[in-house]
């Protein structure tokens, strides 16, 4: 009887423990931010993953905002253009941004001190955006590229928005990484 006492504690014990695992699992944290280490759905090589920061990330959200980051690592020289693509599918599923809230500030996170930009071109038929510097962005700052006043996609999943950058002496641009971006992670009340 003792045997069979201790088999059924033990196995409440564990359904226990499986549900506190389970319970942790589901919080998200807020705001989203892009996690480091092992990516089990991204696709995008270590190496060149791009780390972000989303505020008030749910589905169609219309004041989003996201803090896209560049360590200064990816900047070996000076930055005199940026280009970032994002897919297709983000603004067949309702995403839309705003080229004229669009800043870039140096520093990490959510960045710090306005860098100033001479141009901001949307070459909407390319889903591309490409911005200027007034002037060339030092080697080894820290970057963060922010969007404010984003428009959600109506449906989550991950949206892919890779960078290249222009350095000063070069004459095309080159890939730098990509932000593998989750939208429309969390519901209104969760905000």
């Amino acid at each position: 009887m003792t045997a069979l006492k201790q088999s059924l504690k033990l196995a409440v014990l564990g359904l226990a423990a499986v549900s506190a695992a389970v319970g942790l699992s589901i919080a998200q944290p807020q705001p989203t931010q892009a996690q480091s280490g092992l990516t089990i759905f991204g696709n995008v090589d270590a190496e060149y993953r791009l780390s972000y920061t989303i505020d008030f990330n749910y589905p169609f959200s219309d004041n989003s905002r996201y803090y896209l980051n560049v360590q200064r690592t990816k900047l070996p020289r000076d930055v005199i253009a940026l280009e970032i693509d994002y897919p297709e599918a983000y603004t067949e599923l309702g995403g839309r941004f705003n080229p004229d809230k669009i800043e870039l500030r140096s520093g990490e996170w959510r960045g710090n001190d306005v860098i100033p930009i001479k141009a901001i071109d949307w070459i909407e038929d390319e889903n591309r955006l490409e911005i200027i510097p007034a002037e060339p962005i030092p080697a080894n700052t820290n970057l963060v590229v922010v969007f404010s006043d984003v428009r959600n996609p109506r449906r989550y999943g991950y949206q892919y928005f890779n960078l290249r950058m222009m350095y000063q002496g070069d004459v095309i641009d080159q890939y730098v990484g990509t932000w593998p971006l989750e939208l429309s992670a969390d519901s209104p009340q969760d905000q």
